[in-house]
């Protein structure tokens, strides 16, 4: 079974479980859960927001990731 299955099959497991289930899963990982996981504030989120708006409207293209990882480095360099 690939990981993406596996996923996949969580999923689905979670949507159906009991409280119970649910929270025993949750005591069990939540420790990693809180470790690698971040909530976007809400001046992040309006920019996520605003620059989804623009991609849907059209004002905006996708980039190349190589381009935007360029553009950041630069940014590192210079600041």
């Amino acid at each position: 079974m690939t990981n993406k299955a596996r996923r996949e099959d969580l999923i689905i497991y979670l949507a159906d479980a009991t409280d119970k289930k649910v929270n025993a899963l949750y005591a069990l990982l939540e420790d990693e859960i809180k470790e690698n996981s971040f909530r976007l504030t809400d001046e992040h989120l309006k920019i996520v927001e605003d620059r989804r708006a623009d991609f849907v409207a059209g004002k905006k293209k996708p980039e190349p990731w190589q381009d935007v990882h360029a553009r950041i480095r630069n940014k590192r360099k210079t600041a």
